[in-house]
């Protein structure tokens, strides 16, 4: 797939600011590239699909990091480089069978991709939680925790009325959901 430097820099742009679609597109463009660069290492076919998922990985973890768009291709085929490397200097060699002490692989563990995407997810949410106002971030945020206080001993600490506590909340989290798919996300990309 080609694109142009300019829907490549939009592109890059709305991956940053949590466009799944745009960060799938991505992908698109540069999964040839990616895997030529892997190939070119002629590791397992586990081997393979590993550094190539890891690259995908960093791309996530690095995405916010990107200021010059147009080397996006130039970074992911270094990534890839260095992923295999990585797995060549661990000593990772693919083993015929499994020994009778190895347990079976998990089939509910989660796949990385759905890792990357939930991590890019949870980064894009706090980064909306931290621009709600500090009194209405602190009331979502201690009222979601594991450890949530009851509303009258966080009206207590807060010195807010008990009354006002369930409202404020109700339009903090409306707010937050308002601009969450003001950007691209409906409810459906928390599923």
């Amino acid at each position: 797939m080609t694109i142009t430097e300019d829907d490549l820099r939009q592109t890059v742009l709305d991956a940053q600011s949590g466009d799944t679609r745009a960060y799938e597109t991505l992908v698109r463009t540069f999964d040839t590239a990616v895997r030529r660069t892997v190939r070119t290492f002629r590791l397992s076919e586990a081997d393979t699909e590993d550094a190539v998922q890891n690259t995908w990985l960093r791309l996530v973890e690095h995405l916010p990091e990107i200021r010059d768009p147009a080397r996006t291709g130039a970074w992911l085929v270094t990534v890839a480089r260095r992923e295999c490397l990585r797995l060549l200097r661990s000593g990772r060699r693919e083993v015929i069978g499994l020994p009778a002490e190895t347990d079976p692989a998990d089939d509910r563990a989660p796949h990385p991709e759905r890792v990357a995407v939930d991590h890019a997810m949870n980064a894009l949410l706090w980064e909306h939680v931290n621009r709600l106002p500090a009194p209405a971030r602190a009331l979502v945020t201690t009222l979601t925790s594991g450890n949530a206080p009851g509303y009258a001993e966080y009206a207590r600490t807060a010195r807010m009325p008990v009354g006002s506590i369930g409202p404020t909340r109700m339009r903090s989290l409306r707010k937050l959901r308002s601009e969450l798919e003001g950007s691209g996300l409906g409810p459906y990309a928390w599923h």
